[in-house]
């Protein structure tokens, strides 16, 4: 099954471009999300952390 596949997308000549565009869109998207949890402040990061520990349901809702 890949060998026919393979021999079907051999010809596709956009198919370079469009993984090349794709790659760097993820990249973007991974950098966006590694400086957002970056910037977290501690106490955000602290309630997240202990999120499975609150003592009663509205700790989670708020």
């Amino acid at each position: 099954m890949s060998k026919i596949i393979k021999s079907i997308l051999e010809n596709v000549s956009w198919l370079d471009e469009f993984s090349s565009v794709l790659t760097v869109f993820f990249a973007l998207f991974f950098i966006v999300i590694v400086v957002g949890v970056l910037r977290w402040k501690k106490e955000k990061v602290e309630e997240y952390k202990n999120l499975p520990f609150s003592k009663n349901d509205s700790d989670i809702i708020n």
